[in-house]
């Protein structure tokens, strides 16, 4: 798996802070997850961009957390995201300016760039701010799980994201020859209402379904 941040200020264009994504780029960011997703609407878009900022944010803090090591500073001062139409360079969207560890914790850390981000997408497309921070909680659940399952280390990302959401939903879904754990979300991402796109951790989804679509 790729690095999870990189370091120093970089050249390309699609590096933004999150006050910026909130801000003057708010629009820009909107109309390039809806080409990435072929919708122009509104919400779901709305939805995506705070669900792309969080997964950005929590993959290096997931790391970290799995390491046993300091959080970096991921302060929005210190940090740039990737929002673009091209991927992140090398596969990875986060950057920090500087080098440096913080004591916050992940939730301070990444509430610091997400509650102006919510109210700002919250105004724009009118999608309810509780949808929102749920799709937050999910990306950052995620995150732990996954990157946790790239290092084959699926039992402490569990772990993690059970202590952090006491409440999560993870399933053991029995397949042919072998068994997969699966994160089914606390909120919906919208991706059902997109032609084609289908979630297999969706809360709408029955466990049959869920099995279809994994060996679909």
């Amino acid at each position: 798996m790729p690095q999870p941040l990189h370091v120093g200020a970089r050249a390309e264009p699609g590096w933004l802070t999150s006050a910026e994504v909130a801000g003057p780029k708010l629009h820009e960011a909107l109309a390039i997850v809806g080409r990435a997703l072929e919708t122009d609407r509104p919400d779901i878009q709305g939805q995506r961009v705070i669900e792309l900022v969080t997964w950005w944010l929590a993959l290096p803090l997931a790391h970290a957390l799995l390491d046993g090591e300091p959080l970096p500073d991921l302060s929005p001062e210190n940090t740039r995201v990737w929002v673009h139409d091209d991927p992140a360079p090398d596969g990875v969207g986060t950057l920090i300016v500087e080098d440096r560890a913080t004591t916050h914790s992940l939730k301070v850390l990444v509430e610091a760039h997400l509650s102006p981000l919510v109210a700002a997408v919250r105004e724009h497309t009118r999608r309810p701010a509780k949808a929102l921070w749920r799709g937050v909680d999910d990306r950052i659940a995620g995150a732990l799980i996954f990157v946790a399952q790239s290092r084959g280390e699926e039992a402490r990302g569990c772990a993690l994201a059970r202590e952090a959401y006491p409440d999560i939903d993870l399933r053991t879904l029995e397949l042919p020859g072998y068994a997969l754990t699966v994160h089914v979300r606390s909120g919906c991402c919208l991706y059902y209402r997109i032609p084609k796109a289908k979630c297999w951790g969706c809360p709408l989804l029955k466990d049959d379904e869920r099995r279809a679509l994994t060996t679909s």
